[in-house]
């Protein structure tokens, strides 16, 4: 989302990781890409394919909503992680994944008999879901395969990343940010435990659950951070902030009403439902007749539901 919200996206752009040290956006995203070059073309040779390297045509996908700048930012890392450019294709995320779906079998995609979105003429809303962005677009089959864009792509930050950010919000007012942050500098590893943590527990989230929702956090390392700023054990903090009646912790386990757990989800799923309701209302999308979701966090059930 830092390529998306920064207008002014320059080679020298600072990011930082997860300890605050800071690293140039162009070298984040060069090296992340050429890693993932690398790999491919290994796997190529390894597996005996007779591919030759310059054969390989790439596509390297974008949020729909990315300005054209951040899209060109992607090209140069892209480019200067090895890529030629004339073997180089930017595609948008929602486009790729709706021709991708043209071709997966029926019970991928949960289909009671056929996927008839591949049927000529037929009109589909794609709802890509990923980790910082919802694109959400309106798709029409065309003969010879072709897709015939019915609504521009639209969207906003509402995409996984900004559940994490509640949730950490709430270990924030626990702790204090200081002492949170304190975490994150000093002992990355518990931090980064913490975000896969509930990566995996928000995705098990039901609509209809009662009870409490179990994630394992790293007990010792919170503990050692809030005795050192309060003189307290983080199971202290937790019992006399607002948050008591809804988070219980059992050794290792915090256990947070279902509820609380849902209501961290409300207003990005507020978002999306916003998002498609103004795409519905568009006398361009009055002849859609399926939706196909996609990206990392359809699987998230409660989205899925509502």
């Amino acid at each position: 989302m830092n390529l998306h919200n920064n207008k002014n996206i320059t080679a020298d752009m600072i990011l930082e990781d997860v300890t605050g040290k800071p690293l140039t956006a162009l070298q984040v995203f060069k090296l992340s890409i050429k890693f993932l070059v690398d790999h491919l073309l290994e796997t190529l040779d390894k597996q005996g394919t007779g591919v030759k390297h310059n054969e390989v045509q790439w596509v390297l996908t974008v949020p729909a909503i990315w300005r054209d700048t951040a899209k060109q930012f992607m090209r140069s890392s892209a480019e200067q992680a090895g890529i030629p450019p004339d073997k180089l294709i930017l595609a948008l995320e929602p486009e790729t994944a709706s021709i991708f779906c043209q071709y997966l079998p029926v019970e991928k995609l949960k289909a009671e008999k056929s996927f008839i979105m591949s049927k000529q003429g037929t009109e589909y809303m794609v709802v890509d879901l990923g980790g910082g962005t919802a694109d959400i677009t309106v798709h029409r089959k065309a003969a010879n395969g072709q897709l015939i864009e019915k609504h521009r792509a639209t969207g906003n930050d509402c995409g996984g990343t900004s559940v994490d950010k509640r949730f950490f919000k709430i270990l924030e007012d626990i702790v204090g940010e200081s002492t949170l942050k304190s975490l994150r500098e000093n002992d990355p590893l518990a931090y980064l435990d913490i975000e896969r943590e509930f990566e995996a527990v928000k995705r098990t989230v039901e609509t209809k659950k009662k009870g409490k929702v179990n994630m394992t956090i790293p007990v010792v390392s919170l503990d050692k951070v809030c005795r050192k700023d309060h003189n307290k054990d983080f199971q202290a903090l937790v019992e006399s902030s607002k948050y008591a009646n809804e988070i219980k912790l059992l050794g290792d386990k915090m256990r947070m009403d279902a509820d609380a757990m849902r209501n961290i989800f409300k207003p990005s799923i507020n978002k999306v439902i916003s998002l498609l309701k103004e795409v519905l209302s568009n006398r361009q999308s009055k002849g859609i007749s399926h939706f196909l979701m996609v990206g990392g966090f359809p699987n998230v059930n409660l989205y899925t539901t509502q």
